[in-house]
């Protein structure tokens, strides 16, 4: 086990070493998060979800543990912190909180690297990337108040898709995932059938600190 966690940092480390790196997939957020900053002055918050069906068994309890010890192997090369959360409709999140949107992206492509090799691909949903933008200050709040963007990769299609919820309720701005797609679609994976950018609503992003 120790010996595939270290591949995994081996990994994770040539990566960041090689600044002209591409990959398909999840790491092709390492020039978009670029272009989302200076086009849409959208920053990462460093956040991100991974979304996993719950399977009943030994098997797959052992898989998360094996993810878990990753990420603990790994915490201090990458600089993530990470909870397990089950939401209310028995789903499971992976959420990882790093120092830079590079942390991030090595440490979920280790989860899912983990998952896949012991025969779980299937059940991974998405991973979710959490974007900010500064909006007007609110005088009774008086702080800085930011409304939350998402891209969201989904592992069976392989690719990206923008979710922006609007408010509480579950309405989402459907101008602003279009907006998100002219900007990045070039750049990543991108799923052009809209019919399939499914809404996530209540997210546990609260769970974890800005």
């Amino acid at each position: 086990m120790i010996d595939s966690f270290l591949k995994k940092l081996g990994r994770g480390g040539s990566f960041r070493k090689n600044k002209d790196h591409r990959e398909e997939g999840i790491f092709s957020l390492t020039s978009a998060y670029i272009t989302l900053e200076t086009k849409l002055g959208l920053n990462s918050t460093n956040r991100c979800g991974i979304c996993v069906k719950n399977v009943n068994g030994t098997n797959f309890s052992d898989t998360i543990g094996e993810v878990q010890e990753f990420l603990r192997v790994s915490s201090s090369e990458f600089r993530t912190e990470h909870i397990l959360v089950n939401d209310k409709l028995g789903y499971l999140w992976i959420m990882l909180r790093g120092m830079s949107i590079e942390d991030i992206l090595v440490a979920s492509n280790g989860i899912a690297d983990t998952i896949t090799e012991r025969g779980f691909r299937d059940q991974m949903l998405a991973a979710v990337f959490e974007f900010k933008k500064s909006i007007a200050p609110n005088a009774n709040l008086g702080s800085l108040q930011f409304e939350p963007q998402f891209l969201i990769y989904n592992f069976k299609r392989e690719k990206f898709y923008p979710f922006v919820p609007f408010g509480v309720q579950e309405k989402r701005r459907s101008d602003l995932e279009l907006t998100l797609a002219s900007i990045i679609s070039k750049e990543v994976p991108w799923e052009t059938d809209m019919t399939v950018w499914y809404p996530m609503w209540d997210m546990p992003f609260g769970k974890l600190r800005i």
